[in-house]
C-alpha cells in the first residue's frame, strides 16, 4: 500500500534510452516531460548505462533533441566505474571500453598482462575471441571482472543488438568470478547520483523503462519509481511493477500530469525482486 507519509520527490532521476529517447529518435512528451519537472523546481539528473560516450556527449544529444541537459547532470557507468578505480590507488588496470570513453581512465596504470582490474564496456565489433580470450586469461590470473553494465542488448536500427551484459556473463561463466558491476543496478552508483543533489533516497524519484536495472536498482536504494510502458518496457513488467507498490505510467510523456497531481504517495520498497 502507498505510504501515506510519503514526502514529494525534490529531484527526478531520468534513464535516457527507452525512455527519453529511443533508436535515436526522441519520445513523444520527452522533452516536455523534463522540461515540466524542471518548471516544478525539482532538481533532474540522467542516469544511463551507455558505456561508448562521454557525459558531454550524452548532454549534447540529449539537447540536441530538444531536451535541456548538462554535461554536470549526466552520470554513466563509465564514470562512475574511473571514480571508484581511483579510490584504489595503484590498482592497475586493462580496459576493454569503447575508445570514447577512455579519456575517463587517464592516468591509472595500464597492464595488459597481469592488471588488478579487467574492465569491460560496451566495445561492439572489437569483441572479438582475441580480445575476450586475454581478459579470461587475466581473470584466471586473479583479476577482477568490472563491468560498466549487465545489459543484455540495446536497440540499434530497429532491432535488438548484443550488449555487454552477454560477454560479462560468457566471462563469468567461463572464469567462474562474479562480475563487480559500476552502472545500474547497483546500490553505489545510485548513491552517487544521490550524493549529486545531496537529497536522501526519499526525496528523489526513478523514471525508467528497464524493470531490471531502473526499477529494481531505484527500489533497492530506496527511491520511488516510475517504470514507463515504452523501450524495453513489457506487459508482463507493467503487472510486475504495480503488484509491488511501483507506479507506472504508459511514458514518461505523462509525467507533467503527475507533476500536477502533486505527487501521490508513493512506494519505495525496500526490495524489488
Amino acid at each position: 500500500m502507498p505510504d501515506p507519509a510519503a514526502v514529494p520527490p525534490r529531484a527526478v532521476f531520468f534513464d535516457i534510452e527507452g525512455t527519453l529517447l529511443h533508436d535515436g529518435a526522441c519520445l513523444e512528451g520527452a522533452a516536455e516531460a523534463v522540461s515540466a519537472v524542471r518548471g516544478a523546481g525539482l532538481a533532474v539528473r540522467f542516469l544511463t548505462n551507455i558505456t561508448a560516450r562521454l557525459p558531454a556527449a550524452i548532454a549534447r544529444a540529449l539537447t540536441d533533441h530538444g531536451i535541456e541537459a548538462h554535461a554536470g547532470e549526466v552520470l554513466t557507468a563509465a564514470s562512475a566505474c574511473a571514480a571508484s578505480l581511483r579510490r584504489r590507488p595503484g590498482c592497475r588496470v586493462h580496459l576493454l571500453v569503447d575508445h570514447a570513453v577512455e579519456p575517463l581512465f587517464e592516468g591509472l596504470p595500464r597492464d595488459d598482462h597481469a592488471p588488478h582490474v579487467v574492465v569491460l564496456g560496451d566495445i561492439g565489433a572489437r569483441f572479438t575471441f582475441a580480445a575476450l580470450d586475454q581478459a579470461f586469461q587475466m581473470l584466471q590470473r586473479g583479476a577482477e571482472l568490472w563491468a560498466l553494465s549487465r545489459n543484455p542488448f540495446w536497440f540499434n536500427d530497429g532491432r535488438r543488438q548484443l550488449d555487454v551484459g552477454a560477454f560479462v556473463a560468457a566471462l563469468e561463466a567461463a572464469a567462474g568470478c562474479t562480475a563487480i558491476v559500476c552502472g545500474k543496478p547497483t546500490i553505489p552508483f545510485f548513491q552517487a547520483a544521490l550524493d549529486s543533489v545531496a537529497l536522501a533516497p526519499d526525496e528523489v524519484l526513478m523514471v525508467g523503462d528497464d524493470i531490471s536495472t531502473d526499477v529494481a536498482g531505484a527500489a533497492n536504494a530506496g527511491l520511488a519509481c516510475c517504470l514507463v510502458g515504452t523501450g524495453k518496457c513489457t506487459p508482463a513488467h507493467m503487472a510486475q511493477a504495480q503488484t509491488q507498490g511501483v507506479t507506472v505510467l504508459p511514458s514518461v510523456a505523462a509525467l507533467p500530469d503527475f507533476l500536477r497531481q502533486g505527487f501521490p504517495a508513493l512506494d519505495r520498497p525496500r526490495q524489488f525482486h
